[in-house]
């Protein structure tokens, strides 16, 4: 409960810091004090209270297309952060396979034919993956989200960062005691198959969610013209 709370109230702050609602507020503030002077003025001069009255009514109507207003700058800014960091983790992501695929053609590379070059390139192949899910799982804690990157994803994609951490970390183990000298690319294919697996197909469920992003940011801006 302690947590929701703490999440909540980061919201509403990381909100409220747009200049949309501070209008909203202003409009607000100055609806309350006209119709306070309007029904202080409604006995002693009926005809000063009609006119704080007719303000009054302009500001209601001015309050709602400021808060119609804010609502949507709301839904842009958070689909804009999101398409922002979702593209982050993409690259991210394209880094990792770039990494995979030199490693399975490792006997033609140079680079790779010394056994310390292979080994660290093969533990630093592993780290860049679980970095992914480190991104995922550690931008709960960030304040300037305005969404719960670890709980977005196992809602959306069905991706558990926390649960392929572990599943990563076993395969680390195998990593540390891994026999350089004899490894093939198959084995070394077979080592990184589900990590592999999971992040490519991770891969195309970011693009093809970025591309849905990309569509309503678009409705929202041009509703907001």
């Amino acid at each position: 409960m302690k947590y929701r709370l703490k999440k909540f109230w980061k919201s509403v702050k990381l909100y409220f810091s747009l200049p949309h609602f501070w209008v909203v507020g202003i409009v607000l503030l100055l609806s309350v004090a006209v119709f306070m002077l309007s029904v202080l003025f409604k006995e002693s001069n009926p005809f000063l209270s009609s006119v704080f009255a007719n303000i009054f009514a302009g500001l209601i109507t001015g309050l709602v297309i400021s808060l119609i207003s804010a609502i949507k700058t709301m839904s842009l800014y958070r689909t804009e952060c999101l398409i922002t960091w979702l593209n982050c983790l993409h690259e991210d992501i394209l880094e990792y396979i770039e990494m995979h695929r030199k490693l399975m053609l490792f006997k033609n590379d140079d680079e790779l034919k010394n056994e310390e070059a292979l080994y660290n390139y093969i533990y630093d192949t592993l780290c860049k993956g679980e970095n992914v899910n480190v991104t995922i799982s550690q931008g709960r804690f960030k304040e300037s989200l305005p969404f719960n990157p670890y709980e977005y994803f196992k809602k959306e994609f069905k991706y558990d960062a926390v649960t392929h951490s572990k599943e990563n970390s076993a395969l680390r183990e195998k990593i540390m005691i891994l026999e350089v000298r004899t490894i093939t690319s198959k084995e070394l294919r077979m080592l990184f198959e589900n990590m592999d697996k999971q992040l490519f197909i991770l891969n195309g469920e970011i693009l093809k969610h970025i591309t849905n992003l990309e569509a309503r940011k678009k409705a929202i801006n041009s509703s907001m013209m």
